[in-house]
């Protein structure tokens, strides 16, 4: 496999679509669309590309996504605030009949805030309480999280959402920080990565909600000391075949490119993979007739993978694109943003 050459622009252009028309076989996600827009919106900016938006579409971007989040209201429960995943579903709060379909999922609550922050907002308009009062309902007694409050799974995913609507809110204060400690190291495995759950498979996925959510809480030599670390690395580092795969006797897959990469950045071992092998793995996954990145060469491209290879790439190091901060997955220049508006 030789490295083809990075075309930066088709990769924008892509994203730009992305925004306005998608695919037939994306019409499942329409409950979801604040996911694309993530996609979307943090791929642009790895790329330095959101000058390709007007202020004007800027605007209506921000406006868009605080219309889906849920406040206290005679309809809306204390504990099912937060944001919704689209407007095919948000108008249901005005109607009694359908409340239990209105609540918030915390995966869409830490998008939106990471796209209002991608885009310069300042996050004045969030009832933060609610948000946290929300957050912290959807904690169990294990120290999990559920996804949502109504019949929603938990697992190692919502952790890591749960942690970072906190941490990007600056405040943890209403859950049981100790008790999702306990939880995660429950979930680390003797091969020394994570499965979602306690007992379940290690996989790149959850083993990267594990780390990032221990380093987003600044605690992640409590449950990880240096022997574990060792492993862990070796795990991860194993993971590489030219790209990563998720778990062991799987093929590469793009994304893997920014779940095991960024795993490793946190624990300071990045430098111990083949870049190269990594860069030209993804490069020979885009497609350079209507750019953007699919999973592997029998896939389509699609916004998710699009924009975790850029922030693979971005990991390593490519040339042209804008760095990461690992932990939250959102670029450093809108983290320092985050920093600015948090004082």
């Amino acid at each position: 496999m030789h490295q083809v050459e990075f075309k930066p622009e088709q990769h924008k252009k892509y994203f730009r679509r992305s925004l306005d028309i998608l695919p037939s076989e994306s019409a499942m996600f329409d409950c979801s669309r604040l996911t694309i827009l993530y996609f979307v919106l943090i791929g642009l900016d790895v790329l330095d590309g959101l000058d390709l938006l007007t202020e004007e579409h800027k605007r209506s971007i921000i406006e868009w996504v605080y219309g889906l989040q849920l406040v206290p209201s005679e309809n809306v429960l204390d504990h099912k605030c937060g944001f919704m995943g689209s407007t095919t579903v948000i108008h249901l709060k005005n109607y009694p009949s359908c409340e239990k379909y209105c609540e918030s999922n915390v995966a869409m609550t830490y998008m939106a805030l990471c796209i209002l922050i991608t885009l310069g907002d300042d996050l004045s308009r969030l009832n933060k309480t609610a948000i946290l009062q929300g957050v912290a309902a959807l904690q169990k007694p294990d120290g999990s999280f559920k996804s949502n409050y109504e019949y929603g799974e938990s697992d190692l995913r919502f952790v890591y959402c749960s942690l970072a609507v906190c941490f990007i809110l600056n405040d943890s204060s209403l859950i049981n920080v100790n008790n999702t400690i306990h939880f995660i190291s429950k979930c680390l495995n003797y091969d020394g990565a994570f499965g979602q759950n306690p007992g379940t498979e290690s996989h790149g996925g959850s083993t990267y909600c594990a780390i990032a959510s221990l380093s987003l809480l600044n605690k992640l030599n409590d449950v990880i000391n240096s022997k574990k670390l060792k492993i862990l690395e070796r795990w991860a580092v194993n993971r590489q075949i030219n790209g990563f795969q998720g778990r062991p006797n799987k093929d590469p897959d793009t994304c893997y490119s920014f779940w095991i990469g960024a795993t490793l950045r946190i624990i300071g071992s990045l430098d111990k993979i083949n870049k190269e092998k990594n860069k030209d793995f993804v490069l020979n996954n885009a497609n350079f007739l209507t750019g953007g990145f699919s999973k592997d060469m029998d896939s389509i491209p699609d916004p998710m993978h699009t924009c975790l290879s850029l922030c693979g790439l971005s990991l390593v190091e490519m040339e042209g694109l804008s760095p990461i901060n690992p932990a939250l997955n959102i670029t450093e220049r809108a983290t320092n943003h985050l920093k600015q508006i948090q004082h």
